[in-house]
């Protein structure tokens, strides 16, 4: 299949107009006519009903659409990594979950090497469960994520230890605590994002079972967790760390963010396929990560 066919195809789709489409394309409306043809007689179906006053995509060609663009997309993706390859740069995508902007900013800037490195970091925030499971089908390079999923195809490097506390309603009952017990939960619900895997964590898994519920929440509307606290009745973990973005997210006017007793802390991980630790792949990336921490930062 003939991908400039392909392209053809999605600039008439887009404007339902074989003229408005040439034009974009900088060809004649004949030979775009022609080629859409072609590709019709390749594919065996109609991808437009037109006539002299409209144009519509077919059922054929409305399922055509995403995959030309995804087709389209991977292939203008892979130009791009070989022309920054040729050119000694090469892309690196990193996911991460929520972590403070300092300790990101030093992940990133040792993947790349600097300003005059070698690598271009592409970010993406990606919740740490479809990280992992990304990483594993090369759809992500490296990733950034709490907790570990202990899988014999993956490596770990600590890169960031966060004392925990609790976010709590600011009521009489729980200001004057100077610390959040397991024995404070018994009347609160235990609020978790949405695919949290809270046995991972010993500790933490404690807070569950003493709270008299657990709700795990889709992040839906901003604020959500921090409505839900404000209003009584739940409580969420929370990054002691003024500068962690949880930690911002959830200390809103109405809540408390008090220590977690006894002392617990989570750690976040860069996670990569083990097979990619090689100078022809991820290798100097690694090594310069490794470098940079050779201890986890502590906050």
């Amino acid at each position: 299949m003939d991908l400039r066919h392909l392209r053809y195809f999605l600039a008439v789709a887009e404007t339902l107009n074989f003229g408005r489409a040439a034009e974009q394309l900088h060809i004649a409306p004949s030979p775009l006519s022609r080629a859409i043809q072609q590709l019709e007689a390749e594919i065996g179906g109609q991808l437009f009903d037109r006539d002299t006053r409209r144009v519509e995509l077919t059922s054929l060609g409305m399922a055509l659409v995403p995959r030309a663009e995804r087709a389209i997309g991977e292939v203008d993706s892979l130009a791009r990594d070989m022309q920054k390859r040729a050119r000694g740069r090469a892309d690196v995508n990193l996911g991460f979950r929520s972590i403070p902007h300092d300790v990101l900013g030093l992940v990133r800037a040792a993947a790349s090497g600097g300003e005059t490195g070698d690598v271009d970091v592409q970010l993406r925030p990606l919740i740490s469960q479809t990280q992992i499971r990304a990483v594993l089908a090369g759809d992500l390079d490296m990733g950034l994520v709490q907790p570990r999923v202990e899988h014999r195809s993956l490596s770990y490097l600590p890169v960031l230890v966060e004392t925990m506390g609790m976010a709590l309603p600011a009521d009489e009952k729980y200001g004057p605590l100077a610390a959040a017990s397991i024995e404070t939960l018994a009347d609160l619900t235990l609020l978790l994002p949405a695919g949290t895997d809270i046995v991972a964590n010993p500790a933490m898994e404690r807070y569950g079972s003493a709270a008299r519920n657990m709700l795990a929440v889709d992040f839906d509307i901003v604020g959500g967790f921090a409505a839900l606290v404000a209003g009584g009745g739940h409580c969420c973990f929370a990054p002691l760390d003024p500068a962690a973005p949880w930690h911002q997210y959830v200390a809103v006017p109405g809540v408390l963010i008090k220590p977690l007793a006894p002392k617990s802390a989570a750690t976040t991980s860069l996670v990569w396929r083990s097979s990619r630790d090689n100078p022809s792949d991820l290798g100097h990336v690694l090594h310069r990560i490794r470098e940079a921490f050779p201890e986890p930062v502590v906050r």
